[in-house]
């Protein structure tokens, strides 16, 4: 048994792993985030309804795009379309703009980006 050999075809190999360096703005972000104790980034939820998408990761997808400038909710959706880091921190998961406003203008929301600055800061120190 011989592998196929044919000439004159070309190939087309395809890389399926996507990963960003470990020093790359979209993975300190992910450990900072991941750093944060679970008391802080959770909140009681309602059973009802569609489950939310997980604060940590709308926390890393928000201090992504606001790392990058990127403020307007139709931008962030869109770089969750085109950019591989934004793919990488969301699980490659589709959010729309609406989720993204409704996430970061939410009381929880509003509580968990203070607590973040207050780990920054010890972090930093």
């Amino acid at each position: 048994m011989y592998q196929n050999y044919i000439t004159g075809q070309t190939t087309l190999s395809l890389n399926l792993d996507f990963s960003i360096p470990a020093n790359h703005i979209a993975s300190v972000i992910s450990e900072f985030v991941d750093s944060i104790p679970n008391e802080v980034i959770l909140e009681t939820t309602s059973n009802t309804g569609r489950p939310a998408y997980h604060p940590a990761m709308m926390l890393k997808i928000l201090l992504f795009a606001y790392s990058r400038r990127v403020f307007s909710g139709r931008k962030i959706e869109r770089m969750l379309e085109e950019n591989l880091p934004m793919m990488i921190l969301a699980d490659n998961r589709k959010i729309s703009y609406h989720t993204i406003n409704n996430f970061r203008s939410s009381d929880h929301a509003d509580k968990v980006i203070k607590q973040c600055f207050v780990y920054f800061t010890s972090l930093l120190e």
